[in-house]
C-alpha cells in the first residue's frame, strides 16, 4: 500500500516498521507540500488537514485515512463514507497529557496559584485563606471519549463527584453518573467545574451558548480542552463581563490563534494556552503506536 505520511514526524526505526508491513511510504514535511504533488497513486493518507490543499476526489485509489488528531472535523467525513474509505483517529494519543492540563488548571484556580506568583514576584509574604478544596466538589464532563476517561481518572482521585454527558446510551464505567444531551442543562445547574472533551459536530457546534451560560453557576469553573467552536464565544466574553466564573481555562479557541486584541484576554480569572494542551514528550511515540496498530489491522484484514 502507498502510503503519505504529513502532520507526524516518523524515525528511522518507525518507517522501517512500517515498511515491513509491505507499505510504501511517502513523507511530507508540511501538508501544504501536498499541493504540488500527484495523489492519483495514494492508497493511504497519515494527515491531519490535507483536505484543506487537495479535494478528496483527487484521490481515486484511497482506502485509508488515518487522522492525527483525535478529532475528525477537519476531515470530509460524509464523503470518505460514501467512498467507503476507512477513516482512524489518534485514539487515546492525547489523552494524558489533556488530562493533566486540566488538573494542572483545575488547580491552580483552587489553590489561587495566580496570588501567590504574585506575591512572590513582589516579595511579599502574606498567607492565602481563600483556598478550596476539590474533594466533593461536582464535575461535569462533556464526551465520554478517552480524553474524559483520562480525566475522570484522575479527578477521581481527588474525590470529586463526576458526570458524564454523552449523546448514545451506554455504559460509562469512569463516572458516577452519566445522562444524555437533553439533561444537560440539569447537571449544568449543579456542577462546580463544567469541562469540555466532545468533539465538534453539527449538534455540538456552540452548544455552550448563552443559555447554556446563564444556568451555570456564578462560580463555577469553565474548562474547554475540545474545539473552541463548541462555545460561543461572543456569549461568554458577556457573560465574563457579567462578571461570571470563578475561573475560566481555554486551550481551544473558535479562530486559531486569536489576535491580542482579543477580549479574553482582558479577565483576570481566564487562563488561555495556545491550543497546547495535547502535547508532551510522550505523544509521539503512542501516536506512531496507534497508527502501526490501524495500519496493520487494515493490512491483515484486506490481505
Amino acid at each position: 500500500m502507498k502510503i503519505w505520511v504529513t502532520g507526524m514526524h516518523l524515525s528511522l526505526d518507525q518507517r522501517e516498521q512500517l515498511e515491513k508491513l509491505g507499505h510504501e511510504i511517502t513523507m511530507l514535511q508540511r501538508e501544504s507540500d501536498i499541493i504540488e504533488c500527484d495523489v492519483s497513486e495514494v492508497e493511504a493518507l497519515v494527515c491531519q488537514n490535507v483536505f484543506t490543499y487537495r479535494t478528496l476526489n483527487e484521490f481515486p485509489r484511497l482506502q485509508v485515512v488515518q487522522a492525527v488528531s483525535a478529532g475528525l472535523d477537519r476531515l470530509p467525513i460524509e464523503q470518505l463514507k460514501e467512498r467507503d474509505i476507512r477513516v482512524y483517529n489518534a485514539g487515546d494519543t492525547y489523552a494524558v497529557p489533556m488530562a493533566e492540563w486540566v488538573v494542572w488548571q483545575l488547580l491552580d484556580f483552587m489553590k489561587y496559584g495566580a496570588a501567590f506568583r504574585e506575591k512572590q514576584q513582589n516579595r511579599h509574604w502574606e498567607k492565602e485563606r481563600r483556598l478550596l478544596e476539590l474533594s466533593g466538589k461536582t464535575v461535569t464532563i462533556l464526551g465520554v471519549g478517552n480524553v474524559s476517561e483520562a480525566i475522570a481518572k484522575r479527578l477521581r482521585a481527588f474525590d470529586m463527584h463526576l458526570i458524564g454527558v454523552g449523546h448514545r446510551e451506554k455504559e460509562v464505567p469512569f463516572v458516577d453518573r452519566y445522562v444524555l444531551m437533553d439533561s444537560l442543562y440539569d447537571v449544568l445547574r449543579v456542577s462546580d467545574v463544567i469541562i469540555l472533551a466532545l468533539p465538534l459536530t453539527d449538534d455540538t457546534y456552540h452548544l455552550i451558548n448563552q443559555d447554556a451560560l446563564a444556568v451555570m453557576k456564578e462560580d463555577s469553573i469553565l474548562m474547554n480542552v475540545a474545539r473552541g467552536a463548541v462555545i460561543d464565544e461572543e456569549a461568554l466574553v458577556k457573560s465574563l463581563h457579567d462578571g461570571k466564573f470563578f475561573g475560566v481555562a481555554l486551550d481551544v479557541f473558535e479562530t486559531e490563534p486569536i489576535q491580542s486584541d482579543h477580549p479574553l484576554y482582558e479577565f483576570e480569572w481566564v487562563n488561555l494556552t495556545p491550543h497546547n494542551s495535547y502535547v508532551s514528550d510522550q505523544v509521539n511515540n503512542r501516536l506512531f503506536q496507534n497508527v502501526y496498530k490501524n495500519l496493520q489491522q487494515y493490512t491483515n484484514y484486506f490481505s
